[in-house]
């Protein structure tokens, strides 16, 4: 049978007859387009797994007051601004996700988290970032935002924390994303121009040491650039004048000075206080040691690079201004009153960043290399399932918590993903209503070497204590987190001994997590410890009475009751 031959169009005849003039760039389109949807795949992933556990968490602690907006959201926002807070942008995102429908949480953060994954990338990969992002730039950087921000459900669960301390985060990164790239291209123009005023002032007005870091940023960038070029961008002039708006209007609020009143007066602050200023080097000290695996972790990348030549400046430098930048925002707690953990989510983020442009300059594709992926993805996805089994696991607490007492919001397991009662106190220790809520009959007897017994009862991660003497109760105990302080002192329990009898203050703070807290007129205390679980966790004892020193005593349990 006779079958005619197909007719072609005469392009596709000669690409037919010529296959090697068209194979290089048809590849190159199957290569990005594989890229693409590779891409838009684990940002799918990402953001499923974000809007789960953001739609699992409950209500808790202040998402009650922020949900109450009964003035008017703006007269409410004014109201904070003049009695309480300056941190007007981050509390107005809380009070959007508080006052909208229930679904707003897990759709908006998810992607505001992606947002900053996204610019997480950006701001490692740079000028290229359109040629050299990948899918696996967008794992790694949400896996170690991931496992190294301290309170990470605290920043992105919790209604009231996500818009004040992960919103305000977001802000900055994005407003650095347009300086990186200008670091990288003098030619850069952003379009708008002066209109990039208005982002300047969301990363200033957002959180006080993001604001201040966002722009110290621009400025070193702008400096740079003035010194290479002499000549400085309109837009990055605009930026940076927005932010210095931002962040002058965010630490001149009256409500400052009110909300420093109540949290004990400038003799809270390091840089004005003898003993605030010892609180805050021992704080600096640990944190330091949990940043240091990932400083470690980038000078092994920063040598791998060496001995493959590629260590240009281009390279290390980012590697280098990630690493002051948190080092400059951990520094800047020296005039807070207080340390959360929470709060140290930008100085976490852009530890994590250090190694990862360093990686991502590396950028390994052996097969080694493809092994220690899957095991990287392999342990985050284990950690993102044993979390959401805690998560589950609380459900019937929420579900049955009919009254305020202790027994309702002692859940079976707490930290830093799910942080009521870990990162965020659910019993208010500021007053003495919490004597009532602990059933004393419940508590156990703590034989105290050389002192008289005390009775303890461990709840909601809190060890509340009876029968004290007057003064400052210091307390010693076991605590199993995931911070590399926690390990070292779980291997110097291994390595070393129990102490018994007095115990020097050297081993307590090499083996134990201390903490304290005043003695009430009834010789109560209640002294928050994250991660103790029961009453066994107490290794030492100490109560400071005046100008006394401090001596620590080792504690055994008695499960006799008096």
């Amino acid at each position: 049978m006779f079958v005619p031959s197909p007719q072609y169009p005469p392009q596709d005849f000669y690409v037919m007859n010529h296959p090697s003039s068209s194979s290089a760039p048809l590849q190159a389109s199957r290569c990005a387009a594989l890229r693409r949807n590779r891409i838009i795949f684990a940002s799918l992933v990402i953001l499923a797994v974000m809007s789960w556990f953001c739609a699992m968490t409950p209500w808790v602690s202040d998402d009650g007051a922020y949900s109450k907006n009964e003035a008017g959201l703006w007269a409410t926002q004014a109201k904070e601004y003049m009695e309480w807070s300056g941190k007007f942008v981050g509390h107005f995102m809380a009070r959007v996700l508080l006052s909208g429908p229930e679904w707003v949480h897990p759709v908006l953060t998810p992607i505001m988290f992606m947002l900053l994954v996204a610019g997480g990338a950006l701001l490692a990969l740079g000028a290229q970032w359109r040629e050299r992002l990948c899918a696996w730039h967008l794992v790694v950087v949400a896996g170690l935002v991931w496992i190294a921000l301290p309170a990470f459900g605290t920043v992105f669960f919790w209604r009231t924390g996500t818009g004040d301390y992960g919103y305000s985060l977001v802000w900055a990164t994005l407003f650095l994303v347009p300086y990186r790239i200008w670091a990288d291209r003098a030619d850069f123009r952003l379009p708008g121009g002066a209109l990039f005023v208005f982002s300047g002032i969301l990363a200033g007005w957002s959180n006080e040491n993001v604001g201040m870091l966002a722009l110290l940023g621009a400025a070193g960038v702008a400096l740079y650039r003035w010194r290479t070029s002499g000549r400085p961008a309109l837009w990055a002039m605009a930026g940076m004048a927005g932010a210095a708006l931002g962040w002058v209007m965010m630490m001149a609020a009256p409500g400052n000075a009110v909300r420093l009143a109540a949290m004990g007066g400038a003799e809270k602050i390091p840089l004005l206080s003898t003993k605030a200023l010892l609180r805050f080097l021992q704080f600096w000290g640990t944190e330091q040691l949990e940043m240091l695996p990932y400083f470690v972790a980038a000078l092994v990348l920063a040598w791998m690079l060496h001995r493959r030549g590629q260590l240009k400046p281009a390279e290390w430098i980012p590697a280098v201004v990630f690493f002051l930048m948190a080092q400059a925002s951990l520094a800047a707690f020296i005039m807070s009153p207080s340390t959360p953990y929470r709060a140290m989510s930008t100085t976490f983020f852009f530890t994590a960043l250090c190694p990862f442009c360093l990686l991502a300059a590396l950028n390994p594709s052996s097969l080694k290399a493809r092994a220690l992926f899957i095991f990287f993805c392999g342990l985050l996805l284990s950690s993102v399932l044993l979390e959401a089994r805690v998560f589950l696991m609380a459900r019937p607490f929420f579900a049955a918590r009919s009254e305020y007492s202790l027994r309702a919001l002692n859940y079976p397991q707490a930290d830093k993903y799910f942080f009521p009662g870990y990162d965020i106190r659910e019993i208010d220790l500021f007053s003495l209503a919490w004597r009532s809520l602990v059933p004393w009959e419940e508590a156990t007897v703590l034989r105290v070497y050389g002192a008289p017994d005390v009775r303890a009862l461990v709840a909601c991660n809190i060890v509340f204590l009876d029968n004290l003497p007057q003064g400052e109760v210091h307390v010693a105990a076991r605590v199993r987190t995931a911070t590399a302080a926690s390990w070292l002192q779980q291997a110097a329990r291994a390595l070393t001994p129990a102490n018994q009898g007095v115990v020097s203050a050297q081993a307590v703070g090499l083996r134990y997590f201390p903490a304290s807290a005043e003695v009430t007129d009834d010789g109560k205390a209640a002294v928050f410890i994250p991660g103790i679980k029961s009453v066994d966790d107490i290794a030492c004892i100490a109560v400071n009475q005046g100008d006394a020193p401090l001596v620590w005593r080792s504690v055994t349990v008695s499960r006799s009751q008096n």
